[in-house]
């Protein structure tokens, strides 16, 4: 028995030893310089995020903010014993109004503190051609579906059963970015599929140019009809250049990251 109480007290001193390890070891991180100058920091650094805007059934995205992960931090510089801000890691700060809790609303733009507009191309084989360098999106069916074409494909099968079956094509190739350009066929289903519900802002088709130039502005989303005239689009591609906005797929125009 005296033996068993033995154990027992050594057991108890070697707890103590190792909480009171640990206690000193924290209380001398806390007061290290650069667990320190990276704390004076934080607050510098934080970047607020921007909340999504609502009207109605329409979003438009907001903007992730970002903040300082201490703990990280440290770690990642602890061994060079120095501060450096090239080192800092940061977590993402959500918004609090986010497309992400809000699917059952549609999107009708990127948010406008970007550059960024995105273009989605009706199926053209001369279109193709011509936006072979440009990372724009393609409405495809199941009769074009092609996973090599080298666009972010939109799936663009109004009849249930063949826009499930695209649908299970983009799973499998896994290149499905859950975008749907919603009309009155596929709301539904795309609302099932907790996809993104995004509207067109603006179409270029025949003879419309003059009409929709001006109406371009960050985080236009603008489809291409398979019959715009070529001149036309080129015109389009060079108005955009020339307001120096950036063409980027749907899904980063639409990303709340940045």
């Amino acid at each position: 028995m005296k033996k068993f109480f033995q154990i027992i007290g050594l057991c108890s001193i070697l707890v103590f030893s190792f909480y009171y390890t640990d206690k000193i070891a924290v209380i001398v991180e806390q007061k290290n310089p650069v667990l320190k100058e990276i704390k004076s920091k934080e607050d510098d650094l934080y970047v607020s995020a921007v909340d999504a805007t609502i009207t109605e059934e329409y979003i438009i995205p907001g903007i992730y903010g970002s903040k300082v992960n201490v703990e990280k931090s440290f770690y990642n510089m602890k061994a060079l014993n120095t501060f450096n801000e090239y080192y800092i890691i940061y977590d993402d700060v959500k918004p609090t109004i986010s497309i992400e809790d809000n699917k059952d609303k549609i999107i009708i733009g990127g948010n406008n503190s970007k550059r960024q507009v995105s273009i989605i191309l009706e199926y053209n084989d001369e279109l193709i051609n011509l936006f072979q360098k440009y990372n724009v999106n393609l409405f495809i069916n199941k009769d074009n579906y092609s996973v090599s074409s080298g666009f972010e494909l939109i799936n663009n099968e109004s009849e249930l059963k063949l826009f499930n079956q695209v649908n299970t094509l983009l799973n499998n190739d896994n290149i499905n970015k859950h975008l749907c350009i919603v009309n009155d066929n596929n709301k539904e289903v795309c609302k099932k599929n907790n996809n993104y519900l995004v509207q067109s802002t603006l179409k270029l088709s025949t003879n419309n140019l003059s009409e929709i130039k001006g109406l371009i502005d960050n985080g236009s989303i603008i489809t291409v009809s398979q019959n715009a005239k070529i001149e036309d689009v080129k015109l389009l591609l060079n108005y955009i250049r020339f307001r120096d906005l950036e063409i980027v797929y749907l899904s980063d125009l639409i990303s709340e990251k940045n």
